[in-house]
């Protein structure tokens, strides 16, 4: 039986996506996430509330700058670097394991989109 979570992709002209990734099995989940990013290498950032962000992890250097993604992480995270290529926005339970979005993550990431893309409208 397939298992699957669900996620918030990001792409680099600011568009808001739902993804359902294949859980059956460490393989099947981290080519999906590969997929939806569009890489073969990934990194991950912690966010608050057990939110996590997936990105390329060779993204400035083979993907395109990013610029709603980096203004969503810097509502949390201040500091952050531009981060280039789609962004994958996933959970992670208490023993660290990724997990799909509950409903309320999944408002949580939306609002850090609306947040960001007024940041780019003033800009």
């Amino acid at each position: 039986m397939t298992e699957h979570i669900t996620g918030i992709r990001i792409d680099n002209d600011g568009v808001l996506s739902t993804v359902s990734i294949d859980d059956t099995n460490t393989h099947t989940h981290l080519l999906g996430m590969y997929r939806h990013i569009g890489c073969t290498t990934v990194d991950v950032i912690g966010l608050v509330g057990g939110i996590d962000v997936w990105v390329d992890d060779e993204g400035l250097y083979t993907q395109e700058p990013n610029p709603t993604l980096t203004d969503m992480i810097r509502v949390t995270r201040p500091f952050q670097t531009h981060l280039s290529g789609p962004g994958l926005f996933l959970a992670t339970d208490g023993e660290g394991d990724t997990r799909g979005l509950t409903e309320e993550q999944t408002a949580t990431v939306i609002g850090w989109w609306q947040t960001a893309n007024a940041i780019l409208t003033v800009l």
